[in-house]
């Protein structure tokens, strides 16, 4: 009930007009129960809330705390793992209940990659994963067990620490990296994980023979490994841009290896139905028609976003589609710690959506 429609509940709203945060939290008569919520501009509180609704948690004594900043430096007011039920879902994707990651610790599976294997939580979108770690980090505590943040066999330091270690000491390599802080080969966990990190601070091209290795499938072939093994195929066309001949290019693709098309959020032509053998001359086709990849596989700048601006609409102030190409073309294969998107608008409409 995030309108308050129901009889005699409450409401609490926090409103930060600098930061443009709205949060609004609707309660029963008695203050106990969650019947609703809205959160605008910090979606932070989401998944505490989440587990209050689904699993009828009694609210603190003052709800209002669970959407207010903490100023105070006193930690969060958070829900925590140790208050939620067993029954309490982990993973929506496959129905992993907390007792499931319990029950997997018990039987001796102690890290993250050994729960999705044995429960398949985490396995699906991913958006469980930090709450499955939480749960099994307060499972090991509870078995007296030392609970550490390593990032894996290989490395007995965080990826926050990885990082620093990085980016103080000038670290250019994977293989520089193992040498002086790690041990053994490296595996499917820590290769990607100092992949990103290497790109994130220095930028190289991630296919040269000293990162290739390092790389998943999707940077390797230039494409989005889909749920049949196929691939999805993204030109880039930057600023939403793209020419009639350049179209038919691409019809041309699509029909020859009979691919799905789509019209993608980011304003491109998505192919997907893609076999790796087929990979080369499809790009190649659609190299010599003019395109790049667009890179809607990797921890980079996706695309930028714009309206038909000021060259078209009647309303617009602002040529958007010219300046989105330009900082399409200027941050394109800039490698980030997640994907970044850009929108430019060409008036106060916000077509683009260039504010979120």
């Amino acid at each position: 009930d995030a309108n308050g429609r129901t009889e005699n509940c409450k409401s609490y709203v926090y409103l930060d007009g600098d930061k443009s945060v709205y949060k609004r939290l609707i309660v029963s008569e008695d203050g106990k129960q969650l019947l609703g919520a809205v959160l605008v501009g910090d979606t932070s509180s989401y998944s505490d809330l989440l587990q209050y609704k689904l699993n009828n948690i009694e609210l603190p004594k003052h709800p209002d705390s669970l959407i207010l900043p903490n100023y105070s430096g006193q930690g969060s007011t958070g829900l925590g793992v140790d208050v939620l039920p067993e029954t309490a879902q982990v993973c929506s994707c496959f129905d992993v209940k907390k007792s499931d990651i319990a029950e997997a610790v018990s039987a001796g599976h102690t890290t993250i990659g050994a729960i999705k294997m044995e429960t398949k939580a985490g396995t699906g979108c991913g958006g469980c994963v930090p709450l499955i770690t939480q749960v099994l980090n307060s499972e090991l505590k509870k078995q007296g067990m030392e609970v550490k943040n390593h990032l894996c066999e290989h490395f007995e330091y965080s990826r926050q620490e990885l990082f620093h270690l990085i980016r103080v000491e000038g670290i250019k390599t994977f293989k520089a990296l193992l040498n002086k802080y790690g041990k053994g080969y490296g595996c499917e966990v820590c290769k990607p994980t100092v992949a990103s990190i290497l790109a994130s601070c220095w930028n190289d091209f991630v296919l040269a023979k000293e990162h290739n290795g390092l790389q998943d499938t999707n940077d390797i072939f230039l494409g989005n490994m889909q749920k049949d093994g196929t691939y999805s195929v993204i030109p880039r066309m930057p600023g939403g841009e793209v020419t009639p001949s350049a179209l038919a290019a691409v019809a041309s693709v699509a029909e020859q290896y009979e691919l799905y098309t789509k019209i993608t959020g980011a304003q491109r032509i998505g192919l997907f139905g893609a076999h790796k053998s087929d990979l080369p001359d499809i790009w190649s086709q659609l190299i010599n028609a003019g395109f790049e990849t667009g890179q809607a596989y990797a921890k980079a700048l996706r695309m930028v976003k714009t309206c038909v601006g000021s060259t078209w609409c009647r309303f617009g102030v602002q040529d958007s589609v010219g300046l989105g190409v330009e900082l399409e073309n200027r941050y394109k294969g800039l490698r980030t710690p997640h994907k970044m998107k850009f929108g430019v608008s060409g008036c106060t409409r916000e077509c683009a959506e260039a504010q979120g």
